[in-house]
């Protein structure tokens, strides 16, 4: 009885890492990415990349100033970015591009030049 249920629980464990291995074929890809915005109005990185259909988290915090971004496109509401208060954010792409995410509140000199890339592939 006990090896009927020890092969049993082998097989359920080799089904789910089968499944994983599917639903991410990329093992370095990476489930959660972080995204500071700076006070000296970046996005760092300032390049990120991501796959169709596989489900990624952007964590986004500030290190000084409120920012903020949005991406219909690619299903992100519109996020504020609080220094002090990181902010996820759950993202699916549907379609591969190079989506121009720029800051979405004024936050100071280079405001205007303060954008996040994402590159969505297959």
């Amino acid at each position: 009885m006990r090896a009927t249920l020890t092969f049993v629980a082998a097989l359920v464990l080799a089904a789910v890492s089968v499944t994983a291995m599917a639903a991410n074929p990329d093992p370095k890809a990476k489930a959660v990415i972080n995204v500071v915005g700076t006070a000296d109005q970046k996005f760092d990185p300032a390049v990120v990349t991501m796959h169709v259909g596989k489900t990624q988290t952007l964590h986004l915090s500030s290190s000084g100033g409120v920012h903020g971004i949005a991406s219909p496109e690619l299903g992100i509401p519109a996020t504020t970015i609080i220094p002090d208060k990181p902010v996820s954010v759950i993202v699916t792409p549907k379609k591969v591009g190079t989506y121009k995410l720029p800051c979405t509140i004024v936050c100071g000199a280079n405001h205007a030049d303060m954008l996040l890339t994402i590159e969505v592939k297959p």
